[in-house]
């Protein structure tokens, strides 16, 4: 028989044993998952946490390296100074309402919190007037020992109460769109708390770069008013010879300028283009670069950007960044085991620049309007521009051996262009730095260049004739040499050797030498002579345009025109003009005056490529070595030199004499003790708004301007071998020879005088 057994039903105490039994599983699991992303996946992240709570790490500061001329003339450098900061607060006033408050809280005790609002204003009220007389003696007493009035104090603190809610509002809208977009409000209903901003509850810098003796004052200051004033620690990129007073010999000058009597030439921005500028905001780009913690790795970078930073921002100062810029130190001390280590700080490196300081004012007071070479003068015949306008210009001298730069000059300065109107300053453009910046066609002192490639690539046998009827075609028409027009009678030069053609800078001649070598030859010798490369100068960097795209900066390349576009011309049938008129740089080619100075360099050493610098070679030890020097023939290059220095010494020459208006002359060249090899020209330049009213009118599209070359090359009387290049533009200044040439003869003067070549003072 079997036994059947029947299992009792679940009780409600079972049923709730099993749900609690299952719950507490289900807690157990959820325990467990968390301890294990607590521990496993988490672990790292707490640990680094729970190590930065025993660690305290204090950052020392460092400073950046100083810059340099040849002769260790400090050019730049950091300078400990201090800043003085006032609270936000007690900029705005605030300071005194909270301080009022804070003391009718204290008179009050603890019924404060149950006095109607009316009565609170009324204590508060009472205590209005001695804050109100501590702040304001405060500001007074700070306008007194910075030596600002009151006023100027007041509009500084305006500018900054203005600034701090311009950014305000724009952190509070973003934020509240942020906000609002996070909650799917609606706008109408949405209520937004705004809160203080950064800006808005630190001190603001209303005094800089003051000395150690009014800094101890304010500290004794401070120590009175600990929650309103703040003595900082700053540091000033200072330029010891940004300002000069220049001191030059007027004897040599033409001779409506000449006196015995030194010129006395305030200078200003002596080398600022060339040193470039720092910026104390560091920007996202810095950062992204740099950045001082890596939120990936959680490792400290002590050359890394914070807030506050000193950043180059342009020249030098941008392109050696990692150079100048020091690595900061660090004290690093453990709370639970008191052990103590210290990181010196490391001061960023020193730049030693090729530029001789000294030189470089004297040019620039040489091109300075107040010595007047620079401005309109009768001798220019320049017959659209205005007796005394003062015009841009620009001066390159380098060494032809080394390509070492000795002075870079472009006017205006930066500096002078902050004095500038708006109007006035869109006009000269005093930020480009014009030697390296500024392209302009090449003109007649191209001439050279074409005889030694047409020498090179056997279209010219030395000693050979070609003859100049004043026109390439027999018809007469354009192009013409420049002698064949009414104003010289409609002259020609006739037969003409190489050297005689360049001393004579004949048109017809180099036309020739172009159309026998064809365009191709003829940029690709242009090419190696510089046109339409890049120089490593040292001034080099990239900028992110706006879509992202990194372009060069800092140096331009110049042009000439590609395959392509001489494919066009061929095929519009003008391939044969431009070839001609390329022959004596016109046309579509530019370079700028360091490329001018640096294929006169070449030429003196017989095709020797050599970039110019202006850094000091073991700064640049990495510098890539350039392969596409040409060996010359060396009598083609005597041909040319002669050419020049006949050009100079002949008075035939195009670069010899000036010629007044009661038809004396004298000659353009005139220090004693040295060779001159050196070609003047002039270039075609843009139509220029004389009146500046934003519009080219038919009177200006009439009188159009040319721009005034002088480039060459300089050594001890009696060398064959040039031992300075140098190259010199006037804008709009028109004739060569009579407006760049005098400029050059004086910067030969000056280099005599600072022993660089011989015949000077001193």
């Amino acid at each position: 028989m079997a036994i059947v057994t029947h299992r009792a039903p679940p009780t409600h105490f079972h049923r709730r044993l099993i749900l609690l039994g299952g719950g507490v599983l289900i807690v157990m699991l959820v325990l467990f998952v968390q301890i294990t992303k607590l521990t496993i996946v988490q672990g790292a992240e707490f640990r680094r946490e729970a190590e930065a709570v025993l660690e305290q790490r204090t950052y020392l500061p460092t400073y950046r390296g100083q810059i340099v001329d040849r002769e260790g003339r400090v050019l730049a450098r950091d300078q400990a100074s201090y800043d003085i900061a006032l609270a936000y607060p007690v900029i705005t006033g605030a300071w005194v309402t909270e301080r009022a408050e804070s003391a009718a809280r204290t008179e009050v005790g603890g019924a404060w919190s149950e006095m109607p609002e009316r009565d609170r204003a009324f204590v508060i009220e009472k205590h209005l007037p001695y804050f109100e007389a501590q702040r304001d003696g405060l500001l007074a007493r700070i306008a007194q020992l910075g030596g600002i009035g009151a006023d100027e104090l007041d509009s500084r603190m305006n500018r900054i109460r203005r600034r701090v809610q311009r950014l305000a509002a724009e952190v509070w809208e973003n934020q509240r769109l942020a906000e609002m977009k996070r909650r799917g409000e609606d706008p109408e209903s949405f209520d937004f708390q705004p809160a203080p901003i950064l800006e808005q509850v630190q001190a603001h810098v209303v005094l800089t770069d003051l000395s150690d003796e009014a800094a101890f004052e304010f500290m004794v200051l401070a120590d009175a008013n600990p929650d309103m004033l703040t003595v900082r620690d700053a540091r000033r990129r200072v330029t010891p010879f940004d300002e000069q007073v220049v001191s030059l010999d007027q004897s040599a000058l033409p001779k409506p300028l000449r006196s015995d009597n030194p010129a006395v030439i305030h200078v200003t921005g002596v080398l600022d283009h060339v040193l470039g500028s720092v910026r104390d905001d560091v920007w996202k780009e810095d950062v992204d670069r740099r950045p001082f913690h890596n939120p990936q790795t959680g490792e400290i970078d002590l050359g890394g950007y914070r807030r506050d930073d000193v950043v180059g921002n342009s020249g030098l100062e941008k392109v050696f960044e990692d150079h100048l810029r020091g690595l900061r130190g660090m004290v690093h001390e453990r709370r639970d085991t008191g052990d103590r280590t210290r990181t010196e700080p490391q001061p960023g490196s020193d730049l030693r620049l090729t530029i001789d300081v000294m030189l470089q004012a004297k040019i620039q007071a040489i091109l300075s309007p107040d010595f007047g070479l620079t401005l309109v003068q009768p001798w220019h015949r320049n017959g659209v521009l205005p007796k005394k306008y003062p015009l841009n210009s620009a001066a390159v001298v380098l060494e032809v051996e080394t390509g070492e730069v000795l002075a870079m000059v472009s006017m205006p300065t930066v500096q002078m262009g902050r004095q500038m109107s708006a109007q006035r300053r869109a006009f000269d453009m005093p930020m480009i730095n014009r030697p390296v910046e500024a392209v302009y066609p090449p003109g007649s002192i191209i001439k050279p260049l074409v005889l030694v490639a047409g020498i090179s690539e056997g279209q010219y046998a030395l000693g050979s004739e070609i003859r100049c009827n004043g026109s390439y075609y027999e018809d007469r028409t354009r192009p013409r040499c420049w002698i064949y027009r009414e104003a010289h009678n409609f002259q020609t030069h006739g037969d003409l050797h190489a050297v005689d053609a360049i001393a004579r800078s004949c048109n017809v001649f180099f036309y020739t030498l172009a159309d026998r070598l064809e365009l191709e030859r003829l940029l690709d010798w242009y090419s190696f002579f510089g046109l339409g490369q890049p120089i490593d100068i040292g001034l080099s960097y990239d900028v992110r345009r706006e879509d992202g795209a990194m372009i060069p900066a800092g140096q331009t390349a110049g042009h000439i025109p590609s395959t392509e576009v001489l494919s066009k011309w061929r095929m519009l049938g003008q391939y044969e003009f431009n070839t001609l008129i390329m022959g004596i740089g016109q046309g579509p080619m530019t370079w700028t005056p360091l490329h001018a100075a640096n294929a006169y360099a070449t030429l003196a050493r017989g095709g020797i490529v050599r970039d110019a610098t202006i850094v000091a070679s073991e700064v640049r030890s990495d510098r890539p070595q350039h392969t596409k020097s040409r060996r010359i023939d060396s009598r083609a290059v005597q041909t040319a030199l002669e050419g020049l220095r006949r050009s100079v010494a002949e008075k035939y020459g195009t670069s010899h004499a000036l010629r007044y208006d009661d038809l004396s002359t004298e000659p353009i060249f005139n220090a004693e003790g040295v060779t001159v090899w050196a070609k003047t020209g002039t270039a075609q330049a843009p139509l220029v708004d004389l009146d500046m009213n934003g519009t080219i009118d038919e009177t200006e599209k009439n009188n159009r301007l040319d721009h005034a070359w002088c480039v060459g090359l300089v050594g001890p009387a009696g060398s064959t071998r040039p031992l300075h290049a140098f190259a010199v533009i006037v804008e709009y200044g028109g004739s060569g020879g009579r407006v760049a040439g005098p400029v050059a003869n004086q910067i030969i003067h000056v280099m005599q005088q600072l022993g660089y070549l011989p015949g000077g003072d001193s």
